[in-house]
């Protein structure tokens, strides 16, 4: 998951129906950049890409978001997550860029806490620091921080809002049955 350069804005903004709530799909020139269970600021609806853009991103555009569609149907029609795939354009801190890799390997429908993810990134004292990463993670769901809870086993935080942390919690755990 290597921190690419990329235009901070996106090409192709849509909004993708789930379950869930509605999710906004960011893309760049590089993939998928953000995922955001709300609208993002400003949004009215759709944005396309704007002026002439080369029909081969045109088409890498329209690919990445079938993928991601599709991986987003799978992942809610009963729990089969299949991220692994998509083009993702991933920034961030070489440090959040750690902790994001480590969050990726927590395993569908468990969870973690930030003090035992901050210990095996070898950070024993590390877990506010860990939170900050997660509270940063541009792709929730994709890269699952909704899986780290806090030691005593409460939510801690999740910048969507904890409702659709615990929402995304149950969801995984009924799945799994």
């Amino acid at each position: 998951m290597p921190g690419k350069k990329s235009s901070r804005s996106p090409l192709w903004e849509e909004m993708l129906p789930t379950p869930l709530c509605p999710l906004w799909l960011s893309f760049s020139e590089q993939g998928l950049q953000a995922v955001s269970l709300a609208a993002p600021a400003g949004s009215i609806g759709p944005h396309w890409p704007v002026g002439q853009l080369p029909p081969a991103l045109m088409a890498k555009l329209r690919r990445w978001r079938q993928e991601a569609a599709a991986a987003f149907a799978a992942y809610f029609a009963g729990g089969k997550e299949d991220f692994a795939h998509l083009t993702l354009d991933v920034r961030g801190t070489p440090f959040q860029l750690r902790v994001w890799q480590a969050v990726r390997r927590i395993p569908y429908g468990q969870v973690t806490t930030y003090q035992a993810l901050a210990g095996t990134l070898g950070l024993p004292r590390g877990a506010r620091a860990v939170g900050q990463a997660l509270g940063a993670n541009p792709l929730p769901i994709i890269i699952p921080c909704h899986r780290v809870v806090a030691s005593n086993g409460s939510l801690g935080g999740y910048r969507a809002g904890l409702q659709y942390k615990d929402q995304l919690l149950a969801w995984e755990q009924q799945a799994r049955g």
